[in-house]
C-alpha cells in the first residue's frame, strides 16, 4: 500500500482544493473542522470494520454446528443481533 498523507486524502475526496489545504491543516479555514470530522468518522468506520472482521474471521471464532440451537440461547441471539445492527449501521 502506498503511503498517503492527510492532505492527499482530503484533496482526493474533493473536500478541499490545493489552494486551501495549508490553511485547513493549520486550522485557519472554516472547512477545517468539517474536514477533520469527516476524516475522523472515516477512520472510525475503518477501525470498526477491521475489528468486526477480526471477530468473525478470528481463529478463536467457531461457527455453530447447530444454528437453531445456537439461536435458542437468548444471549447468543442478542449478541448476534447487536453485531448485525453494528455492521448494517456502518453502511448508512
Amino acid at each position: 500500500m502506498e503511503a498517503t498523507s492527510l492532505t492527499d486524502i482530503l484533496m482526493e475526496a474533493r473536500l478541499v482544493g490545493s489552494g486551501t489545504i495549508g490553511r485547513i491543516m493549520s486550522g485557519k479555514n472554516s472547512k477545517a473542522m468539517a474536514c477533520r470530522k469527516t476524516v475522523l468518522e472515516a477512520l472510525q468506520r475503518l477501525l470498526v470494520e477491521a475489528f468486526l472482521e477480526s471477530i468473525v474471521k478470528g481463529s478463536s471464532t467457531r461457527k455453530p454446528q447447530n444454528w437453531k440451537a445456537f439461536l435458542h440461547n437468548e444471549e447468543n441471539e442478542q449478541q448476534l443481533c447487536k453485531l448485525m445492527h453494528t455492521v448494517w449501521s456502518m453502511n448508512e
